[in-house]
């Protein structure tokens, strides 16, 4: 009989603790799915609140100022000229090419990330010719001008204009 008494205790001490696990199991699955909405909800809504940088996505010139052109043209640059590629994604491709005054020409391409934070469009350089910098140039930040299609570089003589 005392087997039969430990067998009896022992099945019950395991029914009750897979019941306890199924219940606990059981629990967190009908909470799981209360508590997520509201954090889905607010990522949702924090997603579509920001500003898409498909918007501004596209083929821009770099357009520089008089006065960079002569300040290039004492450093013996005959021209200077810019292209930028901003995909949907958020990627950017950029070319800069200069002329010197004796015919050599010196073409620099950065790619990087461009995002859309506070209003602002703001690129982050990540290789420049193909190779990562040791040390990553700053964060630089456009306004976009109230034509729509020219991003005014935030600081500097140079803006970039939609094709």
């Amino acid at each position: 009989m005392k087997t039969n008494n430990r067998l009896t205790w022992g099945l019950c001490g395991a029914i009750a603790s897979l019941t306890m696990t199924v219940a606990t199991i059981e629990a967190s699955l009908t909470l799981k799915p209360v508590q997520a909405l509201p954090e889905y909800a607010i990522a949702n809504k924090q997603k579509q609140a920001k500003p898409k940088v498909v918007r501004i996505a596209g083929n821009y010139k770099t357009v520089f100022t008089p006065e960079i052109l002569a300040e290039a043209k004492k450093e013996g640059v005959k021209s200077i000229s810019g292209q930028w590629t901003i995909q949907p994604n958020g990627t950017f491709e950029a070319f800069l090419t200069a002329t010197s005054v004796r015919g050599e020409v010196e073409t620099i391409r950065t790619t990087g990330k461009v995002s859309i934070i506070n209003g602002k469009v703001v690129s982050r350089v990540e290789t420049v010719n193909g190779v990562k910098p040791e040390k990553l140039p700053p964060t630089q930040s456009y306004t976009l001008l109230q034509d729509g299609k020219t991003l005014q570089a935030d600081g500097l003589p140079v803006q970039l204009v939609r094709q």
